[in-house]
C-alpha cells in the first residue's frame, strides 16, 4: 500500500525533455517536392499515412507516389491510408508520375 503513496503524482502538463525534440525544417528541397507532388496532382503514402518523418524524406527528395488513386489495398495497423480497392479512373496519372519523378 505505501508503494502508491511514495509515486511521484503525474500530470498532463509535463513537457517532453529538449534531447526528445526535433525542429521541422521545411527548406527548399521540401518546399520542390511539395510543389511536383501538388502540381502533378499525386497521391504520396507520406501524406496518407500521415507519416511523422515526410519532412526528412522529403527534404532529401524522396517521396512514395501512390498508383491508383489514394487508397491501399492493404490494411497495416500503423498506417492511416485508406483501405479498400482502387479504382483506375486516371489515364494521365502514369505519366504524370514519371514526369514528377524525372523533377524528383
Amino acid at each position: 500500500m505505501s508503494s502508491f503513496i511514495n509515486q511521484p503524482k503525474i500530470t498532463n502538463n509535463n513537457r517532453k525533455p529538449d534531447w526528445l525534440k526535433i525542429q521541422v525544417r521545411t527548406d527548399q528541397n521540401y518546399k520542390e517536392l511539395k510543389a511536383i507532388v501538388r502540381h502533378g496532382n499525386l497521391n504520396t503514402v507520406c501524406e496518407e499515412a500521415l507519416c511523422p518523418n515526410i519532412y526528412e524524406c522529403w527534404e532529401r527528395r524522396s517521396a512514395t507516389v501512390m498508383i491508383l488513386g489514394d487508397v491501399c489495398t492493404r490494411s497495416c495497423g500503423f498506417c492511416s491510408v485508406n483501405t479498400g480497392k482502387p479504382v483506375w479512373d486516371d489515364p494521365d496519372e502514369p505519366h504524370r508520375t514519371a514526369l514528377a519523378v524525372k523533377q524528383m
